[in-house]
């Protein structure tokens, strides 16, 4: 009796079990069930019974009077038996046999306790016939209900015998007949019982029929699963219904279950619907068929608990929705094909009910002048429609929408409005469809202002056309193909024959005689019949007058209201011919190359384009255009972007490289436009030009300009930053001229101020002296001396001045001087000083911490290599080509830090050009820097021995003393400073402030026997100027007599040749330096100074 009962109740749904069988299994599962409700009350009661017996039991009483209990804890123990191990099928009969044995149990008690027909325990037997009949059916319960009676009379039998120990009297007839009826009582009323359980599981079997054809109505297969959602129990409403084979799911959870067609989050949410013990409707899994096929099931499912809420699984239906969801999906496929249809259609289509906008396609928004769908969507469709077209738009919207689904309406046409306000001319024709919403108007449109205008413009093209056939330059005639009789001739027809419209109209060719040569006419009219055309056909007609007429004509065959024309094109090129004549001569003597083309063959050139390429005259003719190109892939990529050009008619320009016979390139410049735009193959005409030196002129011209304007811009930096680097020492002077103007200053303080005066006017003096050299190098008149002098002393002076400003700077200084390298050299002292003084400047300059080092080696006899390193910040390589160039620093921050002009550097490059030497930079940025110039010094001859009537340079002021010395200069500081210092070595000084007065003054000396020795002439002065004064005093004194050195602020280079042109013997800048004038003044009076001390010049 192990099996679950719900296996029962389960197969209640099998498709294949009848009304009657399934009535029978309802019986047989109630019946079962009472089996096991009897065998475990039985089992109670006679456990009880058999306990109870055991203790009333007496020790004499006999083994009768053991039977009992000893029958009582069999059926107790017979019960648990039974419900354990006792097979279904043999419950009826296990039941049996425990009614039997109880039957069997009252009679032993009966006997045994002498109490016969008297004892109450019979009426067991009433009982188990009631019960046996109930449980096992009326047969069984009659057949216990003769063993009862057979029993009961028996015993009746025994007691009167004498065969039962009787405590009393034995029992009457009537104590038969009583228990007698007890038994039939208790056969009907088991028989009345089993009647109740037949009928009700008869309705429950009907019931269970209606639930199953319901089910079968809503489901293809039933299914229940345990506490565990493993899968117990699935069937199907008809065998293969489902075409799923649901015995695999047998024993297995959902999530066991191979591709459910369910996403990792729908699995988990299902999951947690069960685990949750919620109910789930509608779930679509997505399983493989018996026939291999997919298949989409629809399940649902409901919790199950017991009375005492205590959860027992899931039971459920599933239905296959594979129809369904294919039906969905297919209709899903078609709205999104008339989705896609209707946006993607280049035809305007509008949703619309009653006028108001419910969709519409990409095509319908452009044709009404919207952007956004969403704009237009809910709009008024006919507030587009002009004012005289609204009405009858909206009349016809209401006549579709009183339309059923699938109406339609004629196309009309109406004239509209953008949302810009352009006006639109559409045909629209409207049908009635479904809508998610209700049925709606779908309008199909047709912009039919394009197509309005292009019959307007057909129109006008007729009228047009008639026109120039009526005003052509040419021929225009139209004949019969049948007879050749003319329909119709233009004015150029009467005006070149001379015949008149009314002479031809009606007649023939060949009646007119038109055609010069008979044969002509009539080969001309074969070829139209052969071919349907005849192209440029060279002919002579006769006019009216006999005279001949030459012409190209061309003819064609067309067919207009069943029937054949020939409408012919006749021009006259009598004139033409000479016109061709002189084309071709103008194209041979053209100065450009000129060429034809045609299907990319060159059709003819004329000479310069074959002298352009190197080829023989007219060799190019029916050459491939390729062929002169370097390459195939650059002619096609050229041809490819030029064609469609020159179709639509466009001028092509371009310059590209061509190939010359030889193999050399060149650029050519070439010019190209179609003959007739729209067919190239009526050819190309192309202009050709040699660019090859222009384009290079052009890219000089274009580079020298670009150095110009780079040039010029940082001239103008260099202007505005000199402005700058003048206006500083400037103010200065000035302010401490002014500082020095007052009373009271002590001795110091006057002192301080002289020597910051005489600081700023040393470095305003530098920076002039930079432009002025910069000027001569540029101008090229920049001089050099060649002459002998000490390198040795030169570095010794350099060594002392520049170690005092690097040791107030907290920098070491130092000197290096290789051993190789001679003591005395020839070439121009001042000149290598200057490029040293630049390089140790700039050095200490941009040195803030460290040392500066002085190189001097030798790399080859003749040549010496200085080179100034530091441990500056260093120069970035990029920006190191820039150094050397005029007007330009590092970088901007330079000037804005340090100052200066940036000039330094760029006149030590051009100074070391003269000399034909080289200058360089080696940096790297961080590190600091080494500048180098390698010069040509060759090695001087050893200083002559100095005799004792030779002054040296102890006595400098020996030299000048008692000279006389006239100073001409009309600015009086200028004057009163010049004289201080000539007097201060002991030169007699004469002063005039203009060149009048220095003539009269040079003259009164000479006359009085005092000549001058010398005259020191301002350039610049009133009334006479210098050059002027010098050219007087010229025509006297001779430059030997009379020395006169010019003294200017003006130093460039002109200004030196013009003063020497004037007759001056030297030419000295403003502000003089004191040695120098001393050594020109020494110079030029005849006196001597020490070796490499000469004058700067």
């Amino acid at each position: 009796m192990k099996r679950d009962f719900s296996d029962d109740l389960s197969s209640l749904v099998s498709p294949e079990v009848t009304l009657g069988e399934r009535q029978a299994l309802l019986e047989s599962t109630v019946r079962a069930r009472a089996v096991q409700v009897f065998f475990a009350a039985s089992s109670v009661i006679f456990l009880i019974s058999a306990v109870v017996l055991w203790l009333l039991r007496r020790p004499e009483e006999s083994v009768a009077g053991t039977l009992a209990p000893v029958l009582a804890t069999v059926i107790g123990l017979l019960g648990p038996l039974f419900l354990w191990k006792l097979p279904r099928r043999f419950g009826p009969q296990g039941a049996l046999l425990c009614v039997l044995l109880v039957m069997v149990l009252a009679l032993v008690v009966a006997w045994s306790h002498g109490m016969g027909l008297q004892s109450i325990n019979l009426g067991m037997l009433s009982l188990m016939v009631a019960l046996g009949t109930s449980m096992l059916g009326l047969r069984a319960g009659v057949a216990l209900a003769l063993m009862s009676l057979a029993a009961l009379t028996g015993l009746w039998m025994a007691e009167l015998n004498g065969l039962v120990p009787l405590l009393g009297k034995p029992a009457g007839a009537a104590r038969l007949a009583a228990h007698v009826g007890l038994v039939a009582m208790g056969l009907l009323i088991g028989a009345s019982v089993l009647r109740m359980v037949q009928r009700a599981t008869q309705a429950a079997a009907e019931r269970n029929v209606r639930f199953r054809e319901l089910l079968a109505m809503a489901a293809d297969f039933y299914w229940e699963m345990d506490r565990d959602y493993r899968f117990t129990h699935v069937t199907e409403d008809l065998p293969g219904r489902s075409g799923l084979d649901l015995v695999e799911r047998v024993g297995k959870t959902p999530w066991e279950l191979e591709a459910p067609g369910l996403s990792d989050e729908e699995m988990d949410a299902h999951r947690a619907d069960l685990e949750s013990h919620r109910a789930f409707h509608g779930l679509v899994t997505r399983r493989l068929g018996k026939d291999g096929q997919p298949r989409h099931v629809s399940i649902s499912g409901e919790p199950r608990f017991d009375a005492a809420g205590n959860f027992r699984g899931y039971w459920g239906v599933g239905r296959d929705v594979t129809a369904e969801v294919r039906a969905e999906q297919t209709k899903q496929i078609t709205e999104t094909r008339y989705r896609e249809l209707f946006r993607r259609s280049p035809s305007p289509l509008l949703l619309h009910r009653w006028g108001r906008v419910i969709d519409a396609n990409p095509a319908a928004m452009a044709m009404f002048g919207y952007t956004q769908r969403s704009s237009m969507i809910g709009q008024d469709l006919f507030s587009h429609y002009e004012p005289g077209d609204a009405e009858r738009a909206r009349q016809r919207s209401s006549r579709i929408e009183a339309m059923p689904v699938g109406g339609m309406l004629p196309v009309d046409e109406f004239r509209l409005l953008t949302l810009a306000k352009r006006r639109r001319l559409v045909a629209e024709t409207c049908v009635r469809v479904n809508n998610a919403d209700g049925p709606a108007t779908l309008s199909f449109y047709t912009d039919q202002t394009e197509t309005s205008k292009a019959q307007e413009a057909l129109r006008r093209s007729e009228s047009l056309l008639s026109h120039l056939v009526a005003v052509s330059p040419d021929i225009v005639t139209l004949n019969e193909l049948e007879t050749g009789r003319y329909i119709m001739v233009n004015k150029t027809y009467e005006e070149v024959t001379g015949y008149s419209r009314e002479e031809v109209i009606g007649r023939t060719p060949a009646e007119l005689g038109i055609y010069r040569n008979p044969a002509e006419l009539a080969d001309v009219s074969r070829t139209l019949r052969d071919e349907g055309r005849v192209v440029d056909r060279a002919c002579e007609f006769v006019g009216k007058n006999g005279k001949t007429i030459s012409a190209v004509m061309s003819a064609a065959i067309f067919e207009a209201d069943g029937k054949h024309y020939t409408v012919t094109n006749t021009r006259d090129v009598t004139e033409s011919e000479r016109t061709r004549l002189v084309q071709e001569a103008i194209l041979a003597n053209a100065s450009i190359g000129i060429a034809l083309t045609r299907d990319q063959h060159f059709v003819l050139a004329n000479r310069l384009v074959d002298e352009m390429l190197g080829l023989d005259a007219g060799s190019l003719a029916g050459k491939h255009l390729s062929a002169i190109w370097p390459g195939v892939d650059d002619y096609k990529a050229v041809a490819e972007r030029v064609r469609p050009r020159l179709h639509a008619g466009e001028r092509v320009e371009l310059e590209i490289e061509m190939q010359r016979q030889d193999g050399t390139p060149f650029l050519c410049r070439l010019l190209g436009r179609s003959v007739y735009p729209g067919k190239l193959e009526d050819g190309t005409i192309w202009i050709m030009e040699d660019v090859t030196e222009r384009r290079r002129t052009e890219a000089a011209l274009a580079q020298a300009k670009d150095d110009a304007q780079a040039a010029s811009r940082a001239k103008s930096a260099f202007l505005a930053n000199t402005s700058h680097e003048l206006r500083t020492p400037l103010n200065g002077m000035l302010g401490l001229a002014r500082m020095l103007q007052q009373r009271g200053l002590s001795e110091d303080t006057r002192a301080e101020y002289v020597d910051q005066l005489l600081e700023s006017a040393e470095g305003l003096t530098s920076l002039i002296s930079d432009i002025l050299d910069l000027s001569k190098v540029e101008a090229g008149r920049l001089s050099l001396e060649s002459l002998p002098f000490s390198l040795a002393d030169m570095l010794t002076t350099i060594r002392l001045a520049y170690a005092t400003l690097a040791h107030a700077r907290g920098l070491e200084f130092c000197v290096e001087v290789d051993p190789a390298v001679p003591g005395r050299v020839v070439g121009d002292p001042t000149r290598v000083r200057q490029i040293l003084s630049n390089y140790l400047g700039n050095a200490l300059k941009f040195t803030e911490s460290g040392r500066v080092v002085l190189r001097v080696t030798c790399p080859a006899p003749g040549r010496v290599r200085l080179e100034v390193s530091d441990t500056g910040p260093g120069i970035a390589a990029e920006l190191q080509p820039q150094l050397f160039t005029p007007f330009t620093q590092a970088d901007s921050s330079t000037t804005r830090r340090y100052g200066g002009t940036g000039l330094g550097l760029s006149i030590c490059r051009e100074l070391a050009s003269l000399m034909k030497g080289e200058v360089g930079v080696r940096s790297v940025l961080g590190e600091g820097a080494s500048f180098w110039a390698e010069l040509p010094l060759p090695t001087a001859a050893p200083l002559r021995p100095v005799s004792a009537l030779e002054p040296g340079p102890s006595a400098p002021a020996k030299e000048l003393r008692g000279l006389r010395v006239l100073m001409v200069e009309d600015h009086p500081v200028n004057m009163m400073i010049a004289v201080a210092q000539l007097e201060q070595w002991g030169v007699v000084v004469g002063q005039a402030h203009d060149g009048r007065q220095a003539i009269e003054a040079v003259m009164r000396a000479a006359d009085t026997g005092r000549p001058f020795d010398a005259v020191l002439m301002d350039v610049q002065m009133p009334v006479m100027g210098g050059h002027q004064t010098a050219r007087e005093l010229r025509k006297r004194f001779g430059p030997r007599e009379l020395p006169i050195v010019a003294l200017t602020a003006a130093a460039l280079v002109s200004e030196r040749e013009e003063a020497l042109a004037a007759g001056m013997n030297d030419f000295l800048t403003k502000p003089v330096d004191a040695p120098k004038l001393r050594q020109t003044l020494v110079r030029l009076i005849g006196r001597t100074v020490p070796e490499g001390e000469s004058s700067h010049g």
